[in-house]
């Protein structure tokens, strides 16, 4: 891990994620009970504060408490800021989501690859070291392209991290 990367993001800080996407950039956020696109966008019956693709609103603050590194990994938990007891974990199907009440003890590891206009460029992996995937892409129902994050499938997706 370049030096630079480690001395900058080796630490707790807030900070929102964007998906790199054809030359530009899709916004993460968190679903919403009613989004809906047809029966088989989820898999599971879609509520609120999954890590989702697609919205026209900001990201969601994030909070990525530092853990640890290692030579190639930079290990956090993530909370959403400003509601501590929400924690990043994954279900057992493989989506991210934001638990309150479940105890979630993995941690996440953002794999740099490098640094780009202040911001850095990474994969998200979980704590076995599954990048997390985007799964087909939907329209809903005001054509927004949406699309679950998820560990066990889906197309691996590269991260645009902004500190904040």
């Amino acid at each position: 891990m370049e030096q630079t990367i480690s001395t900058q993001y080796a630490e707790s800080f807030r900070g929102r994620l964007l998906m790199r996407l054809d030359g530009g950039y899709a916004n993460t956020r968190l679903s919403r009970s009613g989004d809906k696109t047809d029966d088989s966008f989820f898999d599971f019956s879609p509520g609120d504060d999954w890590l989702i693709l697609g919205g026209r609103t900001l990201p969601p603050l994030l909070e990525f408490r530092y853990i640890s590194k290692t030579e190639d990994r930079l290990h956090y938990h993530i909370h959403l800021w400003g509601q501590p007891d929400k924690k990043l974990g994954v279900s057992r199907n493989g989506y991210l989501g934001f638990y309150k009440y479940a105890e979630v003890t993995d941690y996440w590891m953002i794999e740099p690859l490098h640094l780009l206009n202040g911001s850095l460029i990474c994969h998200l992996r979980d704590q076995s070291g599954q990048s997390v995937g985007a799964i087909d892409y939907k329209r809903d129902e005001y054509q927004e392209t949406l699309a679950p994050l998820n560990v066990k499938k889906g197309q691996i997706v590269t991260f645009d991290l902004t500190k904040y």
